[in-house]
């Protein structure tokens, strides 16, 4: 049998990439104290994204969007032909590996960083180069 001993009381966050675990409360109203480190580790405001795993709770900073490509999907789909039955079953499958590639996508680009100067202008010249298209 394998045990941890969680000691109470405060630890600083010196090291981010260490983990950190917290015991919390939990009202009878379902509210929970996030512990300030944290709070400010994670630059949180006043919204979280909460995602549930089906054995843990997962609580992400809610300054990035949700992106739906489901009418990308279909409209691929049904270009290659798909139909009734095998739509739907190849776009349960298409939609199921998104997560996955973006999460790969996510790490191939932290692992080989192309942009070297300010974001913001970046995306800015991004925008200018759909315009003159």
């Amino acid at each position: 049998m394998v045990t941890a001993t969680v000691t109470k009381g405060s630890k600083t966050m010196t090291d981010k990439s260490q983990k950190q675990v917290r015991r919390v409360k939990i009202s009878s109203q379902r509210q929970m104290n996030i512990p300030k480190e944290f709070y400010e580790a994670l630059n949180l405001k006043d919204e979280a994204l909460v995602e549930f795993t089906g054995k843990e709770l997962i609580i992400r900073p809610a300054d990035y969007e949700i992106v739906d490509f489901s009418v990308d999907i279909l409209k691929d789909l049904v270009e290659r032909g798909y139909s009734g039955e095998d739509l739907i079953h190849k776009f349960t499958q298409v939609k199921a590996e998104i997560p996955k590639a973006l999460d790969r996508m996510k790490q191939e680009a932290m692992n080989n960083p192309s942009l070297t100067d300010n974001l913001d202008e970046y995306l800015d010249s991004l925008e200018d180069s759909a315009e003159d298209e």
